[in-house]
């Protein structure tokens, strides 16, 4: 009973407070797939709090925006969309920049974990479905800014 006391609280402060709390600092995000080159901005989540954050509770995201997750080391990373009521594509990242892989149209929602099938420096969220309509795969190069780089582990 206290705990849902404690979420409604929560979910009242945010409701009068304006939203959660989301990364501030935007950087460009280039993804080469197809012999084409697509420009995102995205909000940089690279501390745990932001990292845990991510999305959750966003109404809305431009089909040019995104939201990047930073690692301080290559591990395998897990999500889940509980409290997310947008879709999502998660583009899951090598230390080199190459996709892993992709988990399209992520259900909001859901609490079922999307993983990354190999070891991610970084995961990159954006609209569901803009992966397929834009032809991004796994292979395909994503390219950020060297000092958009991750504050702790």
């Amino acid at each position: 009973m206290l705990s849902r006391l404690l979420q409604v609280a929560l979910l009242a402060c945010l409701v009068i407070l304006g939203g959660p709390a989301i990364a501030q600092e935007k950087v460009p995000v280039l993804i080469h797939a197809g012999g084409s080159t697509y420009k995102f901005s995205a909000e940089i989540a690279d501390t745990a709090e932001e990292r845990a954050q991510g999305l959750m509770f966003r109404e809305k995201l431009a089909a040019n925006e995104g939201m990047l997750f930073l690692y301080p080391a290559a591990k395998p990373v897990s999500f889940w969309m509980k409290n997310t009521p947008l879709p999502l594509d998660m583009l899951f990242i090598d230390a080199t920049g190459q996709i892993i892989n992709v988990a399209a149209m992520a259900k909001p929602f859901d609490t079922s974990p999307i993983s990354s099938t190999a070891p991610a420096i970084a995961v990159f969220e954006i609209l569901g479905g803009s992966a397929g309509q834009l032809g991004i795969s796994a292979g395909d190069k994503v390219e950020w800014p060297p000092q958009a780089t991750p504050a702790t582990p």
